[in-house]
């Protein structure tokens, strides 16, 4: 029954049933220019902006907008369309809150760095997320995401770096990547949203240790190819630690996936290593359909000393 569900839930198009198609265009790459110049939101300091937009707005290519937590909550839609870096005082009480259902912060310049803020009660629109990044070499580090009612952190873009961050209860996904490569999801924690990390078709990501628990998936490849997914913990996920549809040739290794009810599945997926993980406790450790991939070394809840069988199917279509 449950991999029903997820045959039904997780595909491109059921998932986008709650949504429709937003389009922004990426900005064209720039280089970065170091400009010490720093903008002040909030606080009481002569000279300093009410809104982050008003700072932003005023700042130029490298200048730094800190933003103090005094008087946080900011109620607002943010569009970053400047390589600046985005600072807030605190991250626990420097917060943010989108309005009208939209993304809390919209990242459609290169070359962003966002550190130190809440963004929460934020999102519910087409595809909006609490950060929303259009951009590429933008850096999310060490915030904190939660509550929001859509997704906590979408991407399309390249070499976005999303580090360090808390990234917990929003309704769709933590982390959604959307047609791009290349970035980087490190150190993470990741809880209680409704798939903890989601790529699609997206290639040449990594994945690497991040906590991935209690969501209702653990982590969704569709479509995506040459990913590393490496030294995670991935627990007590309701259905599913990891799957893969229609993804070939990543590498799942040195994870501990454990008390989910199947801890890694493969629906036509080839080519893909699943090497050195620890799996314990889960209903099925593992499961595959119409796959050829290859297990090596993984441990399956007791140390064994011949080859753990792994079930699954193969299906032959007729005409």
């Amino acid at each position: 029954m449950y991999k029903e569900i997820i045959k039904k839930g997780l595909t491109i198009g059921t998932i986008f049933i709650f949504l429709s198609l937003a389009t922004f265009p990426l900005s064209q790459a720039i280089t970065p220019i170091s400009i010490d110049n720093t903008l002040y939101v909030g606080g009481s300091g002569p000279g300093n902006y009410t809104k982050i937009q008003y700072a932003i707005e005023n700042s130029s290519n490298g200048d730094t907008v800190f933003v103090y937590a005094y008087s946080s909550p900011y109620y607002e839609n943010i569009i970053v369309d400047k390589s600046i870096n985005l600072i807030g005082e605190n991250r626990d009480t420097t917060s943010i809150i989108g309005v009208e259902n939209w993304s809390a912060v919209l990242i459609s310049e290169d070359y962003v760095k966002m550190n130190g803020f809440s963004i929460l009660d934020s999102g519910g629109m087409s595809l909006t997320a609490a950060i929303d990044i259009r951009s590429n070499f933008t850096t999310i580090e060490n915030n904190y995401i939660t509550s929001n009612r859509s997704s906590g952190v979408n991407v399309w873009g390249l070499n976005i770096t999303i580090e360090k961050n808390i990234i917990e209860s929003n309704r769709l996904f933590g982390i959604c990547l959307l047609v791009c490569n290349s970035n980087n999801i490190i150190g993470n924690i990741i809880l209680k949203n409704g798939i903890g990390i989601g790529l699609f078709e997206s290639n040449t990501n990594i994945v690497e240790g991040n906590n991935i628990s209690e969501n209702l998936l653990g982590i969704v490849l569709n479509g995506s190819n040459e990913n590393i997914i490496s030294s995670n913990i991935i627990s007590r996920n309701i259905l599913n630690g990891i799957i893969l549809y229609y993804s070939n040739r990543n590498t799942i290794k040195s994870n501990t996936i454990n008390y989910s009810i199947c801890g890694v599945e493969l629906i036509s997926s080839n080519r893909n290593k699943i090497l050195q993980n620890n799996f314990m406790i889960n209903n099925r450790n593992a499961y595959f359909e119409n796959c050829v991939n290859r297990w090596r070394n993984n441990y399956w809840n007791r140390p064994r000393l011949l080859p753990k069988p792994i079930t699954g199917s193969i299906r032959i279509n007729i005409p």
